[in-house]
């Protein structure tokens, strides 16, 4: 595969970027009173964000959030080991996020069309992606209850995104900081769903088991 170049050979993708970060540096001069702000006082974000790394679905960009207010772990499908799986990346995000940030609210965010769900429907090759087949395998318990349930093809893949964010939400907290502030009231754990097609967000309600809108009320 060859690489798209300009006029004067520079890779396209990376003059992108350049330009983006031309247009930013406008930005900040315009706003430097902001930037100042963040750059010199603590960080308070007001939720920890797990979602898919997936390029369209961008959290700030759905919350309409500012820099500092999301603190995001984004990996491939939303997923969080659980703590004995001694994955040391999520597991610090979590533990940093409540116990230094102050954080009180964790959204686990899957989305529609979701590839790292799908990558268990082919084989996956051992050699050159052997990180990726041990990390997808977290995805499998939704994969087995989905079949087990007998769910129709086509709407298999739907229902095991939802049910991989389900069973995120039961791995959160086999975390012991998120599980003691969830007994004491102290912290939230939210499931949502982003359609990326209709541009809206389904949450998971655990009380009834049920999706609904999440501007809807809850039952």
């Amino acid at each position: 595969m060859t690489t798209a170049k300009d006029a004067r050979g520079i890779d396209l993708d990376i003059k992108d970027a350049i330009e983006g970060y031309e247009r930013f540096r406008l930005e900040f001069e315009r706003d430097k009173a902001f930037y100042k702000s963040l750059a010199t006082k603590k960080q308070k974000p007001r939720l920890l964000w797990i979602g898919c790394s997936d390029s369209r679905v961008v959290p700030s960009q759905i919350t309409q959030a500012d820099p500092g207010e999301l603190f995001e772990v984004r990996n491939i499908a939303n997923c969080v080991p659980p703590s004995w799986t001694g994955d040391e990346a999520v597991g610090a995000a979590i533990e940093y996020a409540i116990a230094h940030l102050g954080i009180d609210d964790i959204v686990v965010c899957g989305h529609s069309g979701c590839g790292g769900i799908h990558a268990l429907a082919e084989p996956i090759p051992p050699d050159n992606e052997a990180h990726l087949g041990r990390w997808v395998e977290y995805t499998r318990p939704a994969h087995q209850l989905v079949a087990a349930a007998r769910v129709p093809e086509e709407e298999r893949f739907a229902a095991t995104i939802r049910a991989h964010v389900q069973f995120q939400l039961d791995n959160l907290m086999t975390y012991e900081i998120v599980a003691k502030g969830v007994a004491e009231g102290r912290v939230g754990i939210h499931g949502w769903l982003y359609d990326m097609e209709a541009g809206e967000i389904q949450a998971y309600d655990p009380r009834t088991g049920a999706w609904r809108g999440l501007l809807e009320p809850a039952a």
